[in-house]
């Protein structure tokens, strides 16, 4: 990480962030939470008329690992109407293709398709 540097690192979290946001906003069903534009490079969405830890499981099954709960935040999800929600968080180490294959696992599961 001292050798790619801290920024950079920042830097590209946040153009995954900036990559994601607006394609999982677009899969029909697909309310995010928290849209604060300067955070860090997670998202949280509920999926309508989808159980929070069943899209987690679903995306699990395809080797997709993301947190499904409260994550201990629950007086603000109840603030913003949700008990729970599905968090993926994208790192340096991750790439366009795999938000990709992670956005069509949830258009499937939107879909039918898990």
């Amino acid at each position: 990480m001292q050798q790619v540097g801290i920024e950079r690192i920042a830097a590209y979290e946040h153009h995954l962030l900036d990559y994601a946001k607006p394609r999982l906003a677009a899969i029909p069903g697909v309310r995010l939470i928290g849209t604060a534009d300067h955070k860090a490079s997670v998202l949280s969405f509920v999926l309508a008329g989808r159980d929070p830890e069943e899209v987690g499981k679903a995306l699990n099954s395809r080797g997709i690992a993301v947190r499904a709960g409260h994550h201990c935040a629950q007086p603000i999800l109840r603030r913003l109407g949700v008990e729970r929600t599905v968090r993926p968080s994208f790192a340096f180490y991750n790439t366009t293709g795999e938000i990709d294959v992670f956005l069509q696992a949830v258009r499937d599961i939107a879909d039918g398709v898990l």
